[in-house]
């Protein structure tokens, strides 16, 4: 046989098979082991439909079944369009996914190619801990507890981050509006322009971990911005 419904039978005759399709690059090989494992060495009867096509029954079946029948419901081979006979019987094996309505030609004339890969999975984020940002050794709080139009009171938390005490301590900042110390509470303050110079009160200390809280009032003659910078006996000190 050339292929699945151009057969050569025994008596020499080569003829195509009424009703079917030539078969497609994706299920020809399929078609082709179909025919031979229904036909080689089997009795059969034909009759002609026309000078180059014939119908095929099988004779050792108790039906004498049809070939192109068969062969359109097992899903061997496709009907040639609009057939009457052999449409009901290729529905119902496109339905059932039958032969070359199964993978891989699921229905189509040529072999689909293969889905592509899936993409790789993105990386994964990649998270970075920010470096600890060493405490300074000081910090001081500056807040403005009560002002008047010449004039303002503060407060100065000063507190000792290390494990040593800040003996006879001395606190240095800048003003940067103009502002001038008048009174002060634990603490001796000295000023020349806009640099304070604040010392501590007979030798008091800053003991290791403690803080103290320093007061003054000041006058002013616009704006009050704060300091923005302080220094503990020689110690930058964070600010807030």
């Amino acid at each position: 046989m050339a292929d699945g419904r151009t057969l050569v039978l025994s008596n020499g005759l080569k003829a195509r098979v009424l009703g079917l399709a030539a078969p497609a690059e994706c299920w020809q090989a399929a078609s082709t082991q179909f025919a031979r494992d229904t036909l080689l060495g089997k009795p059969v009867r034909y009759s002609r439909a026309s000078e180059a096509a014939i119908t095929v029954r099988l004779a050792d079946t108790p039906d004498n079944a049809d070939f192109a029948t068969l062969a359109v419901s097992r899903g061997a081979a496709r009907a040639e369009k609009d057939d009457p006979v052999l449409t009901e019987p290729e529905k119902a094996a496109a339905k059932a996914g039958l032969g070359l309505w199964g993978p891989p030609c699921e229905g189509q004339d040529t072999t689909p190619l293969p889905p592509p890969p899936p993409p790789p999975p993105p990386p994964a984020p990649t998270t970075t801990t920010p470096a600890p940002v060493p405490q300074k050794d000081c910090a001081v709080t500056y807040r403005v507890a009560k002002e008047w139009a010449d004039g303002f009171h503060t407060e100065l938390i000063v507190r000792n981050n290390t494990r040593k005490p800040f003996e006879r301590w001395n606190l240095t900042w800048r003003f940067p509006s103009g502002q001038r110390i008048r009174e002060t509470w634990g603490m001796n303050a000295h000023q020349h322009g806009a640099d304070v110079l604040a010392v501590s009160q007979n030798g008091s200390a800053i003991p290791a971990g403690g803080q103290v809280s320093l007061r003054f009032n000041a006058g002013k003659a616009g704006p009050n911005d704060p300091p923005t910078a302080f220094t503990l006996s020689g110690k930058a000190c964070s600010v807030g």
